[in-house]
């Protein structure tokens, strides 16, 4: 199997908002986009991400009311990111490990993508079933 990279798979043009911008706005995006995040950047520069998880758990069930919440309140402020030229597996494994859903691809300091579960192919994640099993029985046995 051919070694891909982040870039093989990611999604171009992440959806990005202001931090300025509302909770309704930012869902509103989501829903035309069929995303499940936005990513906040203020002049071209990667400030956090907001996700639906972050909108349930920040938002609704705090009963903010998301036409006056802004993103820069419930984002997710300065999250990891990957490069394009990692290996898939290495995203893969980051993913797993911290239980992302989302993870934005940053070239240098610039957005050039976002790597969400959905895009990862099942070959891919066939293929290293084994270690990601391992990784989970091992970190139980540490807890």
């Amino acid at each position: 199997m051919r070694h891909r990279l982040v870039c093989d798979v990611m999604t171009c043009g992440p959806v990005c908002q202001a931090p300025g911008a509302s909770v309704r706005d930012a869902c509103r995006r989501m829903a035309e986009e069929q995303c499940g995040s936005v990513l906040i950047v203020d002049q071209g520069r990667l400030l956090g991400i907001f996700t639906e998880c972050d909108a349930i758990r920040r938002v609704f069930a705090c009963a903010r009311d998301p036409d006056r919440t802004m993103l820069a309140e419930v984002m997710t402020r300065d999250p990891d990111t990957i490069s394009p030229y990692e290996s898939l597996e290495e995203a893969i494994r980051r993913m797993d490990e911290f239980g992302y859903r989302h993870l934005p691809v940053v070239d240098g300091q610039r957005v050039v993508g976002m790597l969400a579960l959905r895009d990862l192919p099942i070959e891919e994640l066939a293929a290293m079933h084994a270690e990601l099993e391992y990784r989970h029985a091992f970190a139980e046995r540490a807890w």
